[in-house]
Formats: C-alpha cells, sequence, structure tokens
C-alpha cells in the first residue's frame, strides 16, 4: 500500500507521486546540450526526487552519462586544500 510521503525523498513502489514526464524530458535535453541547471523551488516539492529520477533515466537510457551526486553543503567552511581533497575522494569513492 503507497502513502504520502511529508519528508525526505519519495519513492514510487512506496510514495505517491506526480509523474513530471515533460519537465524530466526537458531536464535531460538540457543536460545534453551541455547547460547547466538549477533546480529552484521551495521546501518539499519533489527537487531531490525529481534529480534523481533525472539521473536514473541518464543511467538507464542514455549509457553515454556516469553521473555522480555530489552534495556541497559539507564545504561551506573548507579551504581551498580541504575542498579539493575532500572533493577527489568524493568522486573516487562514487566511481
Amino acid at each position: 500500500m503507497r502513502w504520502f510521503e511529508t519528508c525526505g525523498p519519495v519513492y514510487p513502489e512506496d510514495n505517491y507521486v506526480v509523474v513530471r514526464r515533460d519537465e524530466l524530458s526537458d531536464f535531460v535535453k538540457r543536460i545534453e546540450r551541455g547547460r547547466y541547471i538549477v533546480l529552484f523551488a521551495p521546501r518539499q516539492t519533489g527537487k531531490t526526487s525529481f534529480f534523481r529520477n533525472a539521473l536514473t533515466t541518464l543511467e538507464d537510457e542514455r549509457n553515454t552519462y556516469f553521473p555522480i551526486h555530489l552534495n556541497f553543503e559539507g564545504y561551506v567552511d573548507s579551504d581551498a586544500d580541504a575542498f579539493y581533497r575532500s572533493l577527489c575522494k568524493e568522486i573516487c569513492k562514487e566511481i
């Protein structure tokens, strides 16, 4: 039985989800054109879930991409040395 999720990412197999096919297609096309992407919306509107779905789409349907999810929030107080060391470690871990 599915339910409405009120926090964190949603999972279509567990939660009610609004399918955003047109937006997802547009997002993927922008990536394919080499465009920068900004997801800007209020809290709890599905940004993380949308982004995760886009990465899954790129991995599953477009074999030319190897998406790596990085979170830069933890680097806000880092100096350049610590930032680049940690970034390199995170990229290697994801690969």
